[in-house]
């Protein structure tokens, strides 16, 4: 009997474009994952596959049935993880749309009812707001620079873990806005870990994440494009997924 898999990985274009960056850093960790591209409905069936961890990313909404969204919150409350990822697809986004779902309310966040998407040319960087096991092991004193992100509110009781700040260059002179918005937040939605990051995984809005870190690591996952990114990345990213996955 082949072996379940752990994580269903849903969205960013496909393996031959920003999905290789996420699918390559799970294959690198040995990681066992489903993937459905980001212009693929659910299949019917594929909720019924008993996954640790669910993770949407630039994923829009209308690739669920009503059923489906309403399967996806049960399996939440019931104990599975579910992790959403920023792009145009996610959250409000362009495409997105999923504050008018029932998702809005297993969400750590509130999502905008409008366009959420920012593009930020000088870029932004993260800083943290709470100890966690998720950042604890990272240099965030020497942060990289992102360049894109939603928007959106943490809600009452859930965790900020890391805020970001916007970079202001002007006349030679370096400075950060002095107001923040949440980057990472962590809930819980019944039995099940819930979490939403505002940046992206994969470019052009993860910047300067992707190359975070002192090593290279080099992955590719079955039937996508090959990566090289940092170290650190691959650790911030494995953080999550191994919390989430408990």
């Amino acid at each position: 009997m082949a072996q379940k898999s752990t994580v269903l990985f849903c969205g960013d274009a496909h393996l031959k474009s920003g999905a290789a960056y996420l699918a390559g850093v799970m294959s690198h960790l040995s990681i066992s994952y489903d993937y459905i591209e980001m212009h693929q409905k659910l299949p019917d069936d594929q909720l019924d596959k008993g996954y640790a961890l669910i993770i949407f990313s630039d994923y829009p909404s209308t690739n669920l049935s009503e059923q489906q969204m309403l399967t996806l919150v049960r399996l939440i409350e019931a104990g599975t993880s579910f992790c959403m990822i920023g792009g145009w697809e996610s959250f409000h986004g362009l495409l997105g749309f999923y504050d008018r779902t029932p998702l809005a309310e297993v969400l750590p966040v509130r999502c905008k009812t409008s366009d959420d998407r920012n593009n930020i040319h000088q870029g932004f960087v993260a800083e943290v707001s709470e100890d966690h096991e998720i950042v604890r092991d990272l240099p965030f004193h020497e942060p990289p620079v992102m360049c894109g992100y939603n928007s959106f509110a943490k809600k009452e009781g859930a965790e900020e873990i890391l805020r970001l700040r916007r970079v202001a260059i002007k006349d030679g002179v370096v400075s950060l806005d002095e107001k923040s918005e949440p980057l990472l937040v962590l809930g819980r939605h019944g039995q099940g870990r819930t979490c939403a990051i505002a940046t992206d995984f994969a470019p052009h809005w993860v910047g300067g994440l992707v190359d975070w870190g002192d090593q290279r690591v080099q992955s590719q996952a079955p039937g996508a494009n090959a990566i090289e990114v940092g170290n650190y990345y691959v650790r911030f990213i494995e953080n999550i997924l191994r919390h989430l996955i408990k």
